[in-house]
C-alpha cells in the first residue's frame, strides 16, 4: 500500500530563486534567442537546497485542540485569545475533518463554556437584584446584547464546527441555537431573574396606565426584551402576565369609573371617551413594545373592549345616549357609535336611541303645558337626530359650518360608498329614529296631529321670509314627515282644512304657490284625501271671477249700486269647505245700515246671475277696512266684521255700556267680550276705545267710550281679534266632529267590505276593518263591534242562524 508523502510545513526549496527582471519580454523574444537563452542557463550546474522539517502529527493535533477549546472562554468573556482568530479557525478546520474528527469534543466543550458563561451572568445578576440595584430590565437587555455579540463572534470563528459538525441532517444544533437554549435555561427560567423581569415589566405598564405618561427609554428596553423573549421562544411567559394584568386592571378601572358615573362625578359620555382613548393607548403601547405584528396589540384591545366596554355597556350606553341627545352633541353620539360598534353592542345603541326619542317625546307631548312648543321641539329633535346619524357615515373633507343643516349631506364633506355593514347599521339607526318618533307621538291621542296643523298654519302664514325657497321646502318636508308619524291623520286633515280655508279666505297665506306645493306634498304622503285643498283654491278662483263680474256691473250701472259701497264677497261651494256653523244660540246679530245695504246690493245682483242658488253668510269670517277719524289724524284700520259693527256704534254715541253694545249689535256675550278686549285692551297703538273701570277683564257692568285722544305711529294698522286663529271652542268642536266622522268611516268601511265579500266571520271582518282604517286613524275594536251591532239593528248586516260569529250582508 502506497504511503502518502506529507508536505512540509516549511521549506527553503525556492530560497535561491530570483525571477527574471525581463520576465515580461522573455515571452516575446524570437525562437533562436530563446534557445540561446535556455542554453546559457543550462551551461553550468545550479544547486537548489531543500530543508524539510519532519512533522509530528500527534503533537500538532493535540496542540490545535488545546488552542481551539481554550479560546472559547476568552471569547465569551470578551478577553483576548492566545492565538489569532485566523489561526483558531484554521486549526478548527483541521480538527473537525478526517482523520481527526474532533467535532464532538469541541462541541461538548463549547456547550460547557456557554453554560459556565451564563452561570456567571446569572450569579452577577442575582447579586445585583438581591442588592436592590435599579435598572434591572436595561441591565438584562444590555447584558444579553453584549453576550449575544460574543456568541456571534464565537460562531464566526468556529464557523467550520457550525457548518460541518452542526447540521440539520445530524440533528445537532448550531452554536447560536445552543447559546439561546443555554441562556433560556440559565437566565429566563431562573425563578429569581424571571420573576424580577416579569415584575418590572408589569410595574412599567402599571405606571404608564395610572399616570397616563409615556416612558420612552423604558419602552425601548421593553421592546428589546420582547424581541429577546421571541428569540428564546418564551414570549408567552412575558405576554401572558401582561394580558392577565390588563384584564384585572380594566376590570378594576371600569368599576371605579362606573362608581363615579353613579355618584355623578363622571358622565357616561366621558366614560365612552375614556374607553376609546384607552383602546388607542393600549394598541400603540403593545405595538411599540410587544411586537410589530400586532397580535398581542389586538388581544389587548379586545380585552379593553370586553372588560371596560361590553361588560359595562348595559350601564353606560343608555346614559351616554341620553346625554348626547339631550344637549344635541353630534360628536358625543359619534363616539358612542364607535364604542358600540367596537365592543359589539351596536343593537343596544340602536335600542337606546329609539327609547330615548320615544321617552323624550312622551314627556314632551303628555304635558299640555308644552303644547305651544310641542312641534317646534319635536322638529328640532328630528333635525338633530337625522343630521347626527347621517354624519356617522360621511368623511369630513373640510371644516363643517357651525350652523345646523338638515339632510344627510353637508357642505365640505364627502359621502363615500358605504360597505354592506355600514349600510345595514345606517338603516338600523334610521329605522330606530322612525320607530321612536312613531311611538312617542302616538302616546297622546289627537293632540300631536292638531298641533302639527297649527304649526303648519303659522309656517304658511309666515312664508319663507329671508330664507331660500329650498330651505322652506325642506321645512315643509320635515312637517310632512311628522304627519307620517302620527296615527290620527284624520285629526290633522280636519284642522289643516279649517286653517287652510281661513288662510285663503282672509288672505293670510304668504304664497298661493307654496300652498299648492304643500297640498301636493300631502297628497303624495297621505293620498287623495287631501284633494279638498285643490278644490278650495279652484273655488276661490271662480269666486274672483264672480267678484270681477260684480265690479264690472257696478261700473256699468253706478246708479243701480249707489248703496253697494266697496264690497267684495267670496262665494264658495259649501261642500268643498269646512263646515262653518251659522250663528245660533245667543246671537241676534245685526249689521249696521251701511253694511246691510252692501250685502243687499250684492245679494240682489247674485240672484240675477244664479236663480237657483241661495247664499248663506258666515259672518265670523268677514273682515272690514274702516276709516277712523281722530283728533290726531285719519287712520285706515283693518278689523273683523264684529269689531267693525261695534266700532260703528260709536259714530252715534261717544259712550256706551256693555249692555247697550250687546243690544245694538246682537253679538253673543263671550264673543262680545273678546271683541271689546281687542278694541280697548289690545297692544299700544290699537286701543280705539276706552274702558271704565280700567282692568284686563271685561264685565257686563263696564262702560266703553270713544277714545278721542287715540294716536298711532302707523296710518294703516290691524286690530287682531282675540283667539282669532283658532279658539279653544273651535278646537273642541273640531275634535268632536272628527269623532263623529270616525263613526261614519267605520260604518262605511264595514258595509263596503261586506258588500264585496257577502259573508265573513266576525274576527276576519274586524281585522280587515282595522287594516283599512289604520291609514287614517287608530281604530278601537270595541267601537268597531258597536258599529257592527248598529248595522245589524238597521238591517245592513245579519248574523248566521247556525253560527253567531258569521255575518251576512243584506242587500
Amino acid at each position: 500500500m502506497t504511503t502518502l508523502l506529507p508536505l512540509p510545513v516549511e521549506t527553503e526549496a525556492f530560497s535561491e530563486y530570483r525571477p527574471s527582471k525581463a520576465a515580461h519580454s522573455d515571452f516575446l523574444i524570437s525562437g533562436d534567442r530563446r534557445r540561446e537563452a535556455v542554453g546559457a542557463l543550462s551551461s553550468g550546474p545550479r544547486v537548489i537546497k531543500l530543508s524539510l522539517k519532519p512533522r509530528v502529527i500527534g503533537a500538532s493535533a493535540s496542540t490545535d485542540l488545546s488552542t481551539v477549546v481554550d479560546s472559547i472562554a476568552p471569547i465569551l468573556s470578551g478577553n483576548q485569545t492566545s492565538r489569532s482568530f485566523h489561526h483558531i479557525s484554521a486549526a478548527l478546520h483541521r480538527l473537525v475533518l478526517p482523520p481527526h474528527n474532533e467535532g464532538e469534543t469541541i462541541y461538548t466543550r463549547l456547550r460547557q463554556e456557554l453554560e459556565r458563561s451564563v452561570a456567571a451572568l446569572a450569579r452577577e445578576w442575582r447579586g445585583a437584584i438581591l442588592g436592590r440595584e435599579t435598572g434591572w430590565l436595561d441591565r438584562l437587555v444590555q447584558g444579553w446584547k453584549t453576550w449575544q455579540g460574543r456568541v456571534n463572534l464565537l460562531a464566526s470563528v468556529y464557523v467550520y464546527l457550525d457548518r460541518v459538525y452542526c447540521n440539520e441532517a445530524s440533528g445537532i444544533s448550531s452554536i447560536r441555537d445552543v447559546a439561546i437554549d443555554v441562556f433560556r435555561k440559565g437566565i429566563w427560567e431562573n425563578e429569581l431573574l424571571f420573576g424580577k423581569t416579569r415584575d418590572d415589566v408589569l410595574a412599567w405598564v402599571t405606571s404608564e396606565r395610572e399616570t397616563s405618561t409615556v416612558n420612552e427609554p423604558l419602552r425601548k428596553t421593553v421592546s428589546d426584551l420582547a424581541a429577546l423573549a421571541r428569540l428564546l421562544g418564551t414570549y408567552d411567559t412575558l405576554a401572558t402576565p401582561y394580558l392577565d394584568l390588563t384584564i384585572s386592571h380594566y376590570d378594576d378601572a371600569s368599576a371605579a369609573h362606573l362608581a363615579k358615573l353613579v355618584d355623578g362625578t363622571m358622565s357616561a359620555t366621558r366614560y365612552v371617551e375614556w374607553v376609546l382613548e384607552r383602546v388607542e393607548e393600549e394598541r400603540d403601547r403593545a405595538r411599540e413594545c410587544l411586537g410589530p405584528d400586532g397580535q398581542v396589540a389586538e388581544t389587548v384591545v379586545g380585552i379593553v373592549r370586553r372588560e371596560a366596554g361590553e361588560k359595562r355597556s348595559s350601564e353606560v350606553v343608555r346614559h351616554a345616549t341620553d346625554e348626547a341627545m339631550d344637549i344635541s352633541d353630534a360628536k358625543a353620539l359619534e363616539s358612542l357609535n364607535t364604542f358600540a360598534v367596537d365592543v359589539g353592542v351596536f343593537p343596544m345603541f340602536v335600542k337606546a336611541l329609539q327609547a330615548h326619542i320615544e321617552d323624550r317625546l312622551k314627556k314632551l307631548i303628555s304635558d299640555p303645558a308644552n303644547d305651544s312648543q310641542m312641534i317646534e321641539s319635536t322638529l328640532t329633535l328630528k333635525r338633530f337626530a337625522d343630521k347626527a346619524v347621517a354624519g356617522l357615515f360621511v368623511t369630513p373633507t373640510a371644516a363643517a359650518p357651525s350652523t345646523v343643516l338638515v339632510g344627510p349631506a353637508y357642505p365640505g364633506v364627502a359621502e363615500p360608498k358605504l360597505t354592506s355593514d355600514e349600510e345595514a347599521r345606517k338603516m338600523e339607526l334610521e329605522d330606530a329614529i322612525r320607530q321612536g318618533f312613531k311611538a312617542g307621538m302616538g302616546s297622546r291621542q289627537n293632540a300631536p296631529a292638531e298641533w302639527i296643523a297649527k304649526h303648519l298654519d303659522v309656517v304658511m302664514r309666515r312664508g319663507q321670509g329671508s330664507g331660500t325657497e329650498a330651505e322652506f321646502n325642506q321645512l315643509l318636508d320635515e312637517i310632512v314627515a311628522l304627519i307620517g308619524f302620527t296615527k290620527d291623520k284624520d285629526v290633522f286633515k280636519a284642522f289643516y282644512s279649517t286653517q287652510l280655508a281661513k288662510r285663503l279666505l282672509l288672505n293670510k297665506s304668504a304664497s298661493d304657490d307654496m300652498e299648492r306645493n304643500m297640498i301636493l306634498k300631502l297628497q303624495r304622503e297621505m293620498g287623495e284625501e287631501f284633494t279638498s285643498g285643490d278644490i278650495m283654491m279652484k273655488d276661490l278662483q271662480l269666486s274672483e271671477t264672480l267678484v270681477k263680474a260684480y265690479q264690472s256691473a257696478q261700473a256699468k250701472n253706478p246708479d243701480q249700486f249707489v248703496d253697494a259701497g266697496n264690497f267684495a264677497a267670496n262665494v264658495l261651494t259649501e261642500s268643498a269647505w269646512p263646515a262653518y256653523p251659522l250663528l245660533k244660540d245667543g246671537w241676534n246679530f245685526k249689521l249696521t245700515p251701511d253694511l246691510q245695504a252692501s250685502i243687499d246690493a250684492f245679494t240682489s245682483w247674485y240672484a240675477t246671475q244664479h236663480k237657483n242658488r241661495q247664499l248663506s253668510w258666515r259672518w265670523q269670517l268677514a273682515t272690514v277696512t274702516l276709516s277712523g277719524r281722530f283728533a290726531s289724524g285719519k287712520y285706515e284700520i283693518g278689523v273683523s266684521l264684529f269689531q267693525a259693527v261695534v266700532m260703528m256704534q260709536f259714530n252715534e254715541e261717544d259712550v256706551l255700556t256693555f249692555k247697550d253694545i250687546k243690544e245694538r249689535t246682537g253679538i253673543e256675550s263671550s264673543e262680545l267680550v273678546r271683541t271689546l278686549q281687542s278694541l280697548a285692551l289690545g297692544r299700544k297703538g290699537t286701543r280705539v276705545l276706552l274702558k271704565k273701570p280700567p282692568g284686563k277683564e271685561v264685565n257686563p257692568t263696564d262702560v266703553f267710550a270713544y277714545n278721542k285722544g287715540f294716536t298711532s305711529e302707523r296710518i294703516k294698522f290691524r286690530i287682531n281679534q282675540i283667539q282669532q286663529d283658532l279658539s279653544a271652542e273651535e278646537s273642541r268642536a273640531t275634535n268632536e266632529q272628527v269623532a263623529i266622522d270616525r263613526v261614519s268611516v267605520l260604518e262605511a268601511t264595514i258595509v263596503r267590505i261586506m258588500k264585496a265579500r257577502k259573508k265573513m266571520t266576525l274576527q276576519l271582518l274586524i281585522d280587515q276593518v282595522v287594516t283599512d282604517v289604520s291609514k287614517r286613524f287608530p281604530p278601537d275594536v270595541k267601537e268597531i263591534k258597536k258599529r257592527m251591532e248598529s248595522l245589524i239593528e238597521r238591517e245592513f248586516l245579519m248574523r248566521d242562524e247556525d253560527d253567531r260569529n258569521l255575518l251576512h250582508y243584506l242587500a
